[in-house]
């Protein structure tokens, strides 16, 4: 029962962040924008520069490798510092948004609390 929650867990994680992140690319959601000024002169300049499509190619890739029990671990270590990232955003700038953030979170904590063996024997070798 735990592997098919796992795989559920880690399914439902990639999309979003595969999806999110292609929207970067092709705009095909359009979002409304957060409610205070610094919030939206922040995502204006991470749109006008380069920045968007970084994140966006991190969530993509990250999302794929999710996708692969082989390749679960690699995926959260490259999500990692975007989910931080979005947290971080929403706590200073959005709190609420439009609350899929606290969806993703979720997800990510749960498949981290899935790989905890993996995260164990990271700090391990140190």
């Amino acid at each position: 029962m735990k592997n098919y929650m796992e795989v559920f867990v880690r399914v439902l994680l990639a999309l979003p962040m595969i999806v999110f992140g292609l929207n970067k690319f092709l705009m095909f959601a359009n979002t409304p924008p957060p409610a205070g000024a610094e919030a939206q002169a922040f995502l204006g300049a991470m749109f006008a520069s380069y920045l968007a499509k970084v994140v966006g190619a991190t969530e993509i890739i990250g999302g794929l490798l999710l996708f692969s029990k082989k390749t679960t671990f690699l995926g959260l270590l490259i999500l990692a510092p975007v989910t931080f990232n979005i947290v971080a955003f929403h706590f200073a700038h959005d709190f609420i948004g439009n609350g899929i953030w606290l969806f993703t979170t979720a997800l990510f904590l749960a498949v981290c609390f899935f790989q905890k063996q993996n995260f164990q024997s990271l700090l391990k070798t140190y």
